[in-house]
């Protein structure tokens, strides 16, 4: 009797070695892509500079025709002039831009900003030598240039 069951089981083994292929090559399949997957979305090939947060107050007001712009560091993380540049429109989409911002705040010593880094109750004062209609409409972009991210974005009137 044991004969019988084992020829009976034995006989009817030739589609489990397909299936066993079958299962191994699909197997193969999704670790080879999922591999892939992680080596593109991985931090590896994918960091981008960190964006500071941060926020920030703007203020336009008028010396002798042209318009002087302030901002102010309100609250957040500090941010790192070398790494800043501002652009500004007017209504009629004229540009200026100032890649190079110095700021200005408080250091016991020399009164001045430290580093050129903004912390909070520190301040940008641009001569933005642009002159503005009395109800000229002002965008303002605080660009971060590693990432080309913009920090804040201003919309302020004349």
């Amino acid at each position: 009797m044991e004969g019988k069951k084992y020829r009976a089981l034995g006989e009817d083994c030739q589609a489990v070695s397909e299936v066993v292929g079958q299962v191994l090559m699909i197997a193969i399949v999704v670790l080879a892509f999922s591999s892939v997957a992680v080596v593109i979305f991985s931090d590896v090939v994918v960091n981008p500079p960190h964006t500071p947060h941060t926020d920030l107050q703007a203020n336009l007001q008028k010396n002798n025709g042209n318009y002087t712009l302030y901002i102010s560091h309100m609250g957040g993380e500090a941010i790192d002039l070398k790494y800043v540049k501002i652009t500004l429109f007017n209504s009629s989409g004229e540009l200026a831009e100032f890649p190079d911002l110095k700021g200005k705040g408080w250091d016991s010593e020399r009164n001045v900003l430290n580093n050129n880094v903004l912390t909070l109750g520190d301040y940008i004062e641009i001569d933005t030598g642009v002159k503005l209609a009395s109800s000229d409409t002002i965008n303002i972009f605080l660009v971060h240039t590693p990432s080309q991210q913009v920090i804040q974005r201003f919309t302020l009137r004349s």
